[in-house]
Formats: structure tokens, C-alpha cells, sequence
């Protein structure tokens, strides 16, 4: 009777810490993929920066180079946390849910991880389009092409 009180007790504790994993789950989920739908904004929009906006040619080189490859990095930055939120909204549940016994843990662990790093890309990618932005304002409005050295 004993033995079967401890088995069940313990039996209880594996469900409610199953439980609270699965939010967790659902928690990283989520964040994924509301990262990835502004990732993919902002690469849209660092892409229209690069095809539709006209540098004027009476500006200095460094500047428009700047813009440009500042820019080409924001979008690359979000393409990847577009990609890497992809993966991990699809892949970790499916290794929670079918993987062998303990890949409710593994799959957390690893989406908790995978999450940090796709909010460090989505980040850089933030900083440097508005880094891009700065540059195109200064090299269309603010600072005229005899100051730019």
C-alpha cells in the first residue's frame, strides 16, 4: 500500500511538472513566432530601402556606402531570425510531442536557448535598420554634399 501511494504521488508530480513544461512550450512558441512576423516586417522593409530608395549623386561615397551595407545587414539579421523562429515554432513542439520519453525537457531547453539567440538576431537586425534609416535621412535631408568628406 506503501509502495503504491509513493508510485502514485510520484506519478502526480511527473503530470504537473508535464504541465508546466508545456507552457513553457507554449510560451517560447509564441514569442517565436511573434518575432519572426516582425522579423519578416522589418526585412520587407529594409528591402524596399535598398530597391526604391534614390540616393542623391551629389553625395559622398562613405555615406551612400554605408547606407547601403548597413541596410543589407539589417535584412540579412532578419531573415535569419525569420528563419530560426520558423524552425523553432515548427520543430520544438514536434519533438516535445513525438520524441522519446524526457524530450518534453529537451525540447524546452532547447527552444528557451534557440529563442535567445533568434531575439539577439532580430536585435541586430532592429539596430542596424535604424542605423540605416540615420544614413539615408542624413545623406537626403540633413547633411549636403559639400560637407561629406
Amino acid at each position: 500500500m506503501l509502495y503504491a501511494d509513493k508510485r502514485a504521488l510520484e506519478t502526480n508530480l511527473q503530470v504537473s511538472l508535464l504541465k508546466i513544461r508545456e507552457k513553457e512550450l507554449q510560451f517560447y512558441t509564441q514569442n517565436c513566432i511573434a518575432i519572426g512576423t516582425q522579423a519578416a516586417l522589418l526585412s520587407g522593409f529594409a528591402y524596399n530601402g535598398i530597391i526604391q530608395v534614390d540616393i542623391p549623386t551629389d553625395q559622398s561615397d562613405w555615406l551612400k556606402t554605408l547606407y547601403l551595407c548597413v541596410t543589407t545587414a539589417a535584412m540579412g539579421f532578419e531573415l535569419i531570425a525569420v528563419l530560426n523562429s520558423t524552425l523553432c515554432s515548427m520543430l520544438g513542439p514536434g519533438l516535445a510531442l513525438r520524441g522519446p520519453d524526457g524530450s518534453m525537457h529537451r525540447a524546452v531547453d532547447g527552444l528557451m536557448l534557440e529563442y535567445r539567440l533568434t531575439f539577439l538576431f532580430f536585435t541586430a537586425g532592429l539596430v542596424r535598420a535604424a542605423v540605416g534609416a540615420a544614413s539615408c535621412a542624413s545623406c537626403t535631408f540633413i547633411i549636403p554634399a559639400e560637407r561629406c568628406l
